[in-house]
C-alpha cells in the first residue's frame, strides 16, 4: 500500500511510469485479494483475524488510492470530490460503528455482505481504469458512489439491528 500510493502521488504527466508502477501495484493487491478470498473459501480456511484484516487491507489500499488521486492533477480522467468524501466518509462510519458495537457488546463479527463485496469491486475497478485512463472510469465512478452509498446503508441498518438487539 505505501509503495502503491507513493507511485501514484509522484505521477504527472513528464513521469509515465509512475502511473503504470501504481497501476501494476493496485492490480496485483487486487488480484491477490481475491484470490486470497477464493482460496479461503475453497479449502475452508476463514479465520476470525482474516475475516478482520481483509476488509481493513481493502479499505486502507482503496482510501490509499482515493486520497492519493486528490494529489494527482495529470490524470485524464479523475472523480469529483465528493465521490472521494463519499467513499472516505463511508468508511468512517463504518469503523465508528464497528467500534461502537464493540464498546457495547463487547464483540465484533466483521460480516462482509455481496453489496459490500461489490461495491469493494467497484472501487478497486475505478481506480484501475483511472489509472489506465480509460473513459470508461466516469461511469464507473458514478456506479461507485451510488454501490457506496447503498452499501452504507446495508450495514448502518444491520448494526442498528445487532445494537437493538443487544439492548433487549
Amino acid at each position: 500500500m505505501p509503495f502503491f500510493f507513493t507511485a501514484l502521488v509522484s505521477y504527472n504527466s513528464g513521469k509515465e511510469g509512475y502511473r503504470w508502477a501504481a497501476f501494476i501495484l493496485l492490480f496485483i493487491a487486487s488480484l491477490s485479494d481475491a484470490l486470497d478470498g477464493a482460496l479461503a473459501r475453497v479449502l475452508n480456511k476463514k479465520s476470525k483475524l482474516g475475516r478482520f484484516l481483509d476488509p481493513l487491507a481493502d479499505k486502507l489500499l482503496l482510501l490509499s488510492g482515493y486520497l492519493g488521486l486528490l494529489y494527482v492533477s495529470s490524470l485524464t480522467y479523475v472523480p469529483p470530490l465528493w465521490i472521494t468524501v463519499t467513499i472516505v466518509f463511508r468508511d468512517i462510519i463504518i469503523i465508528v460503528g464497528l467500534v461502537t458495537i464493540y464498546f457495547i457488546s463487547g464483540e465484533v463479527r466483521v460480516e462482509p455482505n455481496l453489496l459490500g463485496k461489490t461495491t469493494t469491486a467497484f472501487q478497486m475497478g475505478t481506480l484501475i481504469a483511472i489509472l489506465l485512463q480509460w473513459k470508461i472510469a466516469v461511469v464507473f465512478w458514478y456506479i461507485t458512489a451510488v454501490l457506496t452509498i447503498l452499501s452504507l446503508l446495508v450495514y448502518v441498518i444491520r448494526d442498528i439491528k445487532l445494537l437493538n438487539g443487544h439492548a433487549k
